[in-house]
């Protein structure tokens, strides 16, 4: 897989997240308008999505977005207001980009959607509300209340969402931090203040060039220059003799935005040559866009040179041929002269726009404009996290070849989808500069690759200037702040002292003496590690900055003095802090080991008796191993991260994890065959481990409902609509958890349960308000856990299902006899639903009326494992609970044998077995039953429900007592094996769609069990 299908991906599952996230926060505003906290909610969702596509090209979702953000935004100003129409365009809108990012993932970069009738329909409206403040391009035409200001070219900063406006240094200077006896340095600055204005509230589009001014910014310089020029007709003449296209500038915008594709995709490609080619050719559309040039005939054929070269890169790209040819054109790498050349004939007008951003960058620091909200905050640079003496040589030779040393840290948006594609796109920015040397990076590039991070420090060598290091770091997109400083660095390689290599073996007489003391600490240092009395020397420093270091073992000086032999540190110590705050400071070093901290404080008392001396070292003993528990634990829990698996994977490892529990099984059967002692030890063993292994990996496909549920309601929402229904929906109990499995397909039998709810059960307002009820119905879905199944409810509060109509009903379409529905209990009756084909609905709508959606339920429901019940009140409500399995990959079965075939029971079902004679049985109008705990139970022989022949002469025969659908009956079979755990394997083929089999299992001795499905049996 290339690099870009990879971040085809991951903007496909981000997507996914962020559009259930719309749908779910929409529904919430509609309920609850006047929460800002929603709108900011979906206004992120939406903006991300938005800067996720333009990146890697899908300008038809990022182009409806963007105008969707229109909307938010002038929802957010409280100048649109938010009522029905609005919320059908923003759904509208929501389920284009729907259709859209599923078009994308079958790999399809056109879409079917007709997006532009959409952005049009939001134009219109946008002109019905706000009048004359909406101009044709659709964006505000005040500039002062919804867009950024513009800022100075000069200035090189980054018009991404997060701009850094000014910095501030503030320099706190410490003595050194490191010594060694041969190579050492010393940091004159450990820490840098920097002070950071951010741009609050202000949303830009996400580009890669640097200087980029916003679209609103443009239009007020434009109208400005417009003013000005009005008088320069003869100018205008010449322009139309060009024939320049009517929607010149739709063109170069389109143009501006594919270049900055081309040039993040060229960044992660590796690709310089190019990257600084589609940069030319962005600076030079931008400057056409601005105005910064004039429209001429030159400027005209250098359009279309540049177009043709980016098709040809985009073509080249998407056939996988070679791009790096278009890198050495000469025409497009000297776009940056001819703009300059071109500029320069314009220096008045150039002077008017320089001009007209000075005076709205002064109405904003002023606090006069309404443009730009800055934040200010600090930002505190720690340049003792480096490590500095593994890289001393490197660092040495970099400031020999006249390199300066910076710390460059970066926080990347919050909103931002492709967290690790931007690190490493700017990482590969620095590496890939002639001029400049990464050092060391935190994290590194191959921890970004895995996981996602929010921010990142380099610490990199560059022989250029500050401004060109800034160009550098401005062209990262979607960070908050991405910043140099400076590291104040004198190194020392080969500093040879008059003092003796310390090797003698060290002698602690520590024990000796009488210390006074709050804690007694000992460590060991790695054996692997190289710089040993280093590692001591961090561990002590960082102690003394917390407390006082009474004595150690080997003393603060030799160990400062550079000890090579250092491998065990033993320290008396005095601190206010508790012993967990102790021990996590000692834990954040690397390559310490063996940590031991203990209270120890001189008992005073020396009239105690022996035992108690002996009871308090026990507890000594017993705190100490529990604090080197809890230090284990926090030092696993600070190194564990969470990471994406494909979900492919997760069902091989569960295929593997089932043959080990098929092996074990084996296992079993051998050592109980032979009785040897050793393999019963071994299997015992194996089956802990197995066990463990099962219970994990299950836990791991584990899933909350959520999941699902969380798309329900936009679905009441928009059948409520449709119904004109009033309805309160409530979700409960979401965070239970399901097999993935499973949770997979309930989606489609809950909309049909839940519309069924909407239309058949509750009813209009004005019949509720008639029958003393609330105006609104109320409908919950609630899931619950009971032992290893777990319940789905639907319940709502409307009419209930009258069983007298169900008969009628089923009567007229004559699905059965009036004889036999005047025999049904009333319970029966209601379940009569679930007939296919049964309908209560008078006519077909797009809601109900076929007669197939509680069908279908049932059929889904009962292959997955479960069941269905219904419980109903006429007047009070309905009540549907669906009986689902926690998982269908091992489950717990009951083995029975008829004649030498063996069969798997569910054990969820079973309910009782036991041993009769044939003479127990009894026939009752056509029904062989038995008497079963002083009630009639209908039993059937297991052979008659497979159609086999079986001959049951045999005296003592097993009935086992299964639930089915509601009810009991007894299986008569030969015999029964006793309970297993078994591996659910689905049938295919011919086999695959007989009735009563959910599937096969291998048994431990290699044969083939095949499990029963009782609902269908």
């Amino acid at each position: 897989m290339d690099e870009m299908e990879q971040y085809r991906e991951l903007f496909m599952t981000e997507a996914e997240e962020h559009l259930q996230s719309l749908n779910q926060n929409l529904v919430d505003l509609e309920n609850c308008p006047e929460d800002t906290e929603i709108i900011n909610l979906i206004f992120r969702s939406a903006h991300t999505l938005k800067g996720s596509a333009r990146t890697l090209g899908f300008e038809h979702i990022s182009q409806l977005t963007h105008h969707m953000e229109d909307i938010l935004d002038n929802i957010r100003d409280g100048k649109i207001p938010v009522n029905h129409e609005i919320m059908d365009l923003l759904f509208k809108c929501l389920d284009a980009l729907e259709t859209m990012v599923g078009e994308v993932a079958d790999g399809e970069n056109e879409t079917s959607v007709d997006y532009e009738s959409i952005i049009d329909i939001i134009k219109n409206l946008k002109d019905k509300h706000l009048g004359n403040q909406v101009g044709n391009s659709g964006n505000s035409a005040k500039v002062s209340e919804t867009s950024p200001a513009p800022k100075k070219a000069e200035n090189n900063v980054n018009s991404a969402d997060a701009v850094v406006s000014s910095v501030s240094g503030e320099t706190k200077c410490n003595p050194a931090s490191s010594v060694s006896n041969k190579q050492s340095y010393s940091l004159k600055n450990e820490k840098t203040l920097v002070k950071i204005e951010l741009k609050k509230d202000a949303e830009v589009d996400v580009s890669c060039e640097e200087n980029e001014v916003s679209e609103l910014d443009i239009d007020k310089i434009q109208d400005n220059e417009n003013t000005e020029n009005n008088e320069n007709t003869e100018k205008e003449a010449e322009i139309k003799k060009l024939n320049i296209p009517e929607n010149i500038d739709e063109i170069l915008g389109q143009m501006h935005q594919s270049s900055n594709t081309l040039c993040a995709i060229s960044g992660a490609l590796e690709l310089s040559e190019l990257q600084n080619s589609t940069k030319q050719i962005s600076r030079f559309t931008k400057s056409v866009l601005d105005k910064k040039i004039d429209m001429d005939k030159e400027v005209l054929q250098m359009i279309n040179k540049s177009l043709s070269v980016m098709n040809s890169i985009a073509k080249s790209i998407e056939n996988r041929e070679e791009v790096q040819k278009y890198a050495n054109d000469e025409v497009i790498n000297n776009l940056d002269n001819f703009v300059a050349q071109k500029i320069e004939s314009k220096n008045s007008i150039a002077e008017n726009i320089d001009n007209n951003i000075d005076n709205i960058d002064e109405n904003n620091k002023n606090g006069n404009g309404k443009i730009i909200n800055f934040e200010e905050i600090e930002v505190e640079y720690d340049h003792t996290i480096f490590n500095y003496l593994e890289n001393l040589n490197k660092i040495a030779n970099e400031l020999n070849d006249n390199s300066s040393l910076w710390h460059i840290k970066s926080e990347i948006e919050e909103d931002c989808m492709l967290k690790s594609v931007r690190f490493t796109m700017l990482l590969n920015s620095l590496e890939n500069d002639s001029k400049g040397t990464i050092i060391e990076s935190i994290p590194t590039i191959e921890d970004i690759k895995n996981v996602s991070y929010d921010n990142i420090d380099v610490l990199y060598a560059y022989s250029g200037t500050e401004g060109e290091l800034e160009d550098i770091l401005n062209s990262a997109c979607e960070m908050n702040y991405s910043k140099a400083v400076k590291v104040d660095i004198e190194v020392n390689i080969n500093e040879m002292d008059n003092t003796t290599e310390l090797t003698e073996p060290i002698n602690c007489d520590l024990e000796d003496k009488e210390i006074s003391c709050d804690y007694k600490i000992r460590f060991s240092i790695d054996q692997e590690c190289a710089l040993k009395s280093v590692r001591a020397y961090m561990v002590l420093k960082d102690l003394s900055e917390m407390g006082t270091i009474v004595d150690s073992c080997p003393s603060y000086e030799r160990i400062q003095a550079g000890d090579s032999v250092i491998n065990q540190v033993e320290v008396y110590y005095n601190s206010r802090a508790d012993i967990d705050t102790v021990e996590d400071t000692i834990i954040k070093t690397p390559e310490i080991k063996n940590i031991d901290v203990a209270t120890h404080k001189k008992d005073m008392n020396n009239n105690e008796s022996n035992n108690s001396e002996s009871e308090s070292d026990e507890n000594s003993n017993s705190e100490k191993s529990e604090r080197k528990e809890s230090q284990s634990k926090k030092s696993e829990s600070k190194k564990s991260q969470t990471v994406r698996v494909n979900i492919e994977k997760l069902d091989k490892l569960m295929n593997l994890v089932g043959e080990v529990v098929i092996n074990r099984a084996n296992f079993t059967q051998i050592a109980t065959k032979y009785d040897l002692k050793e393999l019963h030890n071994a299997v015992g063993r194996l089956n802990m481990l197995s066990t463990e292994l099962q219970e994990e990996v299950m836990s791991m496909r584990m899933i909350p409902v959520a999941f699902v549920f969380n798309r329900f309601p936009r679905t009441v929402r928009d059948t409520a609509r449709a119904l004109n229904k009033e309805i309160d929906f409530i979700i409960e109990g979401s965070e239970i958890e399901l097999d993935r499995t499973v949770l997979d397909e309930l989606a489609e039998p809950l909309t049909h349960l839940i519309r069924n709810s909407l239309d058949h059960g509750i009813e209009h307002a004005d019949v509720r308000k008639q029958l003393g009820k609330p105006e609104k119905g109320l409908l919950k879905l609630i899931a619950t856990r009971e032992r290893d199944r777990v319940n789905i409810v639907i319940k709502d509060d409307g009419k209930g299902i009258n069983p007298e109509t169900i008969r009628n009903n089923v009567v007229k379409k004559g699905l059965m006899s009036r004889e036999e529905v005047e025999k049904l209990t009333d319970n029966e009756a209601i379940n009569l639903i679930f007939l296919p084909g049964f309908s209560t609905a008078e006519k077909v709508s797009d809601v109900s009326g076929r007669g197939v959606g509680m069908d279908v339920v049932r059929t889904k429901i009962e292959s997955l494992g479960g069941s269905v019940s219904v419980q109903s009140e006429v007047g009070k409500g309905s009540e549907i609970i669906l009986h689902l399995p926690l998982t269908m990959a091992i489950i717990q079965t009951l083995l029975v044998k008829l004649k030498d075939q063996i069969y798997a029971l569910p054990l969820t079902s079973v309910l009782d077995v036991v041993s009769i004679s044939n003479d127990e049985i009894n026939n009752l109008e056509g029904q062989e039953a038995i008497i079963y705990r002083d009630h009639i139970l209908p039993v059937t022989w297991l052979c008659d429900a497979l159609h086999q022949y079986n001959d049951c002469s045999s005296e003592e025969i097993y009935v086992v007592v299964v639930e089915k659908n509601k009810g009991k009956i007894g299986l008569i079979l030969d015999e029964v094996i006793g309970r297993d755990e078994i591996v659910v394997k689905p049938l295919t083929g011919i086999l695959k769609n007989i009735n009563g089999l959910a599937g096969a299992t291998i048994l431990g001795d290699g044969r083939v069990a095949l499990i029963l499905d009782l609902n269908n049996l």
